[in-house]
């Protein structure tokens, strides 16, 4: 096949490269059936050579992308760092090892072009993001984002242990990727640690959305399929095993089986073979989490387990609903990462429906119609009264959400096994008690007088940044601008960070006064 050739002719051409960044292939055992379906992406790792990257030596091209080295290789592809000449910017390039009959490859080809185009249509700061796809040559590929960073499954192989709070921002993260892409109509049927790409601790980017099923209905190809083909068994769902209609609880089950491993660090099921790891899904159910982790909160315990139930009906009903549970659970642990920025993304409702009413205002208040003319006042009545039934809706909507997520913790909490009394406590409740001793009556003593602290004096931080920013003050996350243009600082100096995953973050420090609002404005790129 020519693709499995031009493989092979490359494979020696590779430069060297940081061992660092060295490709973590196999580093843990694993089924034979798990290395075919395990796609690695690994980490950006340019060769030692100082040079800019489009003058590195060219080892091939794809399309139009000219392939620079390899970055790794798994058992549906192969990923090349590579450089797009018409708008000098560096990528990656996944190709994608499928072999078919000569007579299927037409249809193949068009059905990946079909999910293709519906994953370069997902725009999420959590979702790689797809430019272009095509078949060539060296058979079909998918052109993307290059990241920097690790996968999950790379991390976890490497002894990294995730804090609750980490895990938890970590799959709230993913559960509102998915939720977006599922909304479009995209469930993405593979969700596993391999396809988890972090660029940060705690910041996802959900990989091979480009592979999905759609929501709508299985594709109408006359070729051979194998449910396998769509997932890694070992977070696959029990309808998925059975190769029955797929939705997006589909998803959830997936994320719950990261969640697990991630409180665990066990995978949910697992076994000596690809039939131990079926009839394990299928008919197991997982060792409760907080019986491998002690330690783990009996809520997020609760939530992994609900969400790896073998029923869709029992399970979370939407990766939205497994967020905003999540969400909740973040805001009300102790301050710290995850807590604030948690509780600014809880306010992004009030943000659209806000949106909702000055948008109603402005057309009250004068804005023209076409041709300069303004509308007369049965039109305004007529757009003001549906500019305030979509905030109602909207509010009913968020709330219901609301509602929905703290039920949803509320139940896990109650689910949640009561702790053991410790032996040592059991012993000295069944000792007999001791006669208590006589005390002397204390002398009265004069409470000391407790002066008022005044709380300290907060201004005003606008912000005006474009494209978009995550934004962190001292450290601690505040949320994403836009929809965040303010935050209520306390007087003084702080130090700003603004990081925007397609640029070089930007520190700066600003000084809060009380008495006059500081704007900081700041544009990524320029």
């Amino acid at each position: 096949m020519k693709l499995r050739h031009f493989l092979n002719r490359h494979r020696d051409s590779e430069p060297p490269r940081d061992s660092t960044f060295a490709p973590t292939v196999q580093e843990e055992p694993v089924l034979q059936h798990e290395a075919a379906a395990d796609d690695i992406v690994v980490n950006d790792a340019p060769p030692a050579e100082d040079k800019p990257f489009e003058e590195l030596p060219t080892i091939g091209h794809i399309g139009r992308y000219a392939l620079k080295y390899r970055l790794g290789e798994g058992g549906l592809g192969t990923v090349y760092a590579a450089l797009d000449p018409l708008l000098s910017r560096a990528i990656a390039v996944k190709t994608l090892h499928v072999e078919v009959a000569p007579e299927h490859q037409a249809a193949l080809e068009a059905s990946f072009l079909q999910e293709a185009r519906l994953a370069a249509g997902l725009n999420h700061p959590h979702i790689v993001t797809v430019h272009d796809a095509g078949a060539s040559e060296q058979g079909l590929y998918i052109a993307m984002e290059r990241l920097k960073g690790q996968d999950l499954r790379q991390l976890l192989s490497s002894g990294w242990k995730p804090t609750p709070k980490e895990a938890a921002q970590i799959v709230r993260r993913v559960a509102d990727a998915l939720a977006y892409a599922h909304d479009k109509g995209v469930v993405h049927c593979d969700i596993k640690p391999a396809n988890i790409f972090m660029v940060g601790r705690t910041t996802p980017k959900v990989l091979d959305f480009g592979i999905a099923h759609v929501a709508r209905g299985p594709k109408a190809l006359n070729m051979p399929q194998s449910g396998l083909a769509a997932g890694s068994p070992c977070y696959m769902a029990p309808e998925q095993l059975r190769g029955e209609p797929l939705d997006r609880r589909t998803d959830v089950y997936a994320l719950g089986a990261v969640l697990y491993e991630l409180l665990t660090g066990q995978r949910a099921f697992s076994g000596g073979s690809l039939d131990e790891v079926v009839e394990a899904a299928l008919k197991q159910e997982p060792t409760p989490v907080l019986e491998l982790n002690p330690e783990a909160p009996a809520t997020l315990a609760a939530l992994a387990q609900k969400a790896l139930a073998k029923d869709p009906a029992q399970r979370l009903r939407s990766a939205r609903q497994l967020a905003q549970a999540l969400r909740l659970w973040l805001a009300e642990q102790p301050s710290g990462s995850g807590g604030l920025d948690d509780f600014k993304r809880m306010r992004w409702d009030r943000v659209a429906i806000g949106a909702i009413v000055i948008g109603a205002a402005g057309l009250v208040l004068g804005l023209m119609w076409p041709g300069g003319e303004h509308p007369d006042a049965a039109e305004l009545q007529a757009a003001a009264a549906a500019a305030s039934a979509a905030a109602a809706e909207e509010a009913a909507s968020a709330a219901a959400a609301r509602e929905a997520a703290a039920a949803l913790l509320a139940e896990a909490a109650a689910s949640a096994p009561e702790p053991e009394p410790a032996a040592s406590l059991v012993a000295v409740a069944e000792a007999p008690k001791p006669k208590p001793a006589v005390r002397k009556k204390p002398e009265p003593k004069t409470a000391p007088v407790v002066q008022p602290v005044a709380p300290p004096a907060k201004g005003v931080l606008q912000l005006a940044i474009a494209p978009w920013g995550n934004v962190e003050v001292d450290g601690v996350p505040a949320g994403i601008t836009p929809p965040l243009n303010r935050l209520s600082l306390t007087e003084g100096p702080h130090t700003v960070t603004l990081r925007n995953a397609d640029f070089p973050p930007y520190t700066t420090t600003v000084n809060i006064t009380a008495d006059q609002p500081v704007t900081l404005r700041y544009r990524f790129g320029s």
